[in-house]
């Protein structure tokens, strides 16, 4: 119930477009010059509501590989108002370490990019150069405690390897994937004058939304003094609900990163033990199978002196003497 809430409470902040905007501006390079004023009105489609209307997150286009996204809206393009980005933000609530995060990061960018194929919001039949640009951010709140503050980009880039021509980046750099790593703060670590005076840093934003033991008050002073971000009454209950609960969880999951780290390098030995029984597998099961085939030819008569098997086969030096040895040979 409590994993439970706090996923679903994060999305709902996540919504906001005040908050949003604040996000957009710091993880884009086309938001940078931007006010939260002036990107508020590019989130399309455009209403007075203080949450984003986002598109059907629900994705069936490959039978038998459904995927729901968290949040999935269209940004009108600050640089170039005839053409839109394609957003998409995924709340990790606790990462998994069955796979690597990246790797799923870049599956629902493919499938975000392939799914504009025959969509209105995307191209028609080949008409490629119509592909919105996609952003992921996968903002993961609960993980490995090595992982802390750590922002990820993954990106397409061109490599010339031989002459001189060279494509525009806009070209090919259609897709972006990021994934933020906020740490726990407490209130201990900084006061509110030193994060007041501080630059804006996105990890800080996202540790004070989720991640923080400070009371309501000081993190709506820093919201509106610092990343001015206004709250409307609805978005203060959703921020206060937060905050209320972040304080009661904080010491429950202070110890969280450590536990998650020791989970996954558990999991990653076993792992390695796998794989590595599975090649000793092999390797001994290759060994038995040469064995038997030059048992084959010397009982066969085909061969005269085990030598001949050896150059047949193709048998390594180094393994001579232990298959001499095996079968009671000089």
């Amino acid at each position: 119930m409590e994993n439970h809430y706090f996923d679903t409470q994060s999305k709902i902040i996540l919504s906001f477009k005040s908050v949003q905007a604040a996000l957009l501006q710091q993880c884009l390079d086309e938001c940078k010059h931007l006010s939260l004023h002036e990107i508020v009105p590019l989130i399309q489609p455009s209403s007075s509501h203080s949450k984003i209307i986002t598109l059907n997150p629900e994705d069936l286009r490959m039978p038998g590989a459904r995927i729901i996204y968290d949040l999935l809206y269209v940004l009108q393009h600050p640089l170039h108002p005839d053409r839109s980005i394609l957003i998409h933000i995924e709340a990790q609530g606790e990462e998994s370490y069955k796979y690597h995060l990246p790797r799923r990061g870049l599956y629902y960018g493919s499938r975000l990019i392939a799914g504009q194929q025959n969509h209105s919001l995307g191209f028609q039949d080949d008409s490629y150069d119509d592909i919105l640009d996609v952003r992921s951010l996968w903002i993961c709140l609960r993980h490995a405690g090595k992982k802390d503050n750590c922002w990820l980009e993954y990106t397409t880039e061109e490599k010339l390897r031989k002459g001189n021509f060279r494509f525009d980046p806009e070209v090919y750099g259609i897709s972006k994937i990021q994934i933020l790593y906020p740490g726990i703060q407490s209130k201990k670590d900084k006061s509110i004058e030193e994060i007041l005076e501080g630059p804006k840093d996105i990890m800080e934003l996202l540790s004070l939304l989720f991640l923080s033991d400070r009371e309501f008050e000081q993190i709506l002073l820093i919201l509106e003094n610092k990343y001015d971000i206004l709250l409307a009454k609805e978005e203060r209950k959703e921020v206060e609900e937060m905050c209320t609960f972040g304080q009661g969880a904080f010491l429950a999951w202070k110890d969280y990163g450590l536990k998650k780290g020791r989970e996954e390098g558990i999991a990653k030995g076993i792992q390695k033990g796998h794989k590595q029984g599975r090649k000793e597998g092999r390797k001994q099961g290759a060994y038995e199978t040469l064995v038997q085939n030059i048992t084959f030819l010397l009982e066969s008569g085909t061969i005269s002196d085990i030598q001949q098997a050896f150059s047949i086969l193709h048998v390594k030096k180094e393994l001579q003497p232990k298959i001499l040895k095996r079968l009671n040979l000089n």
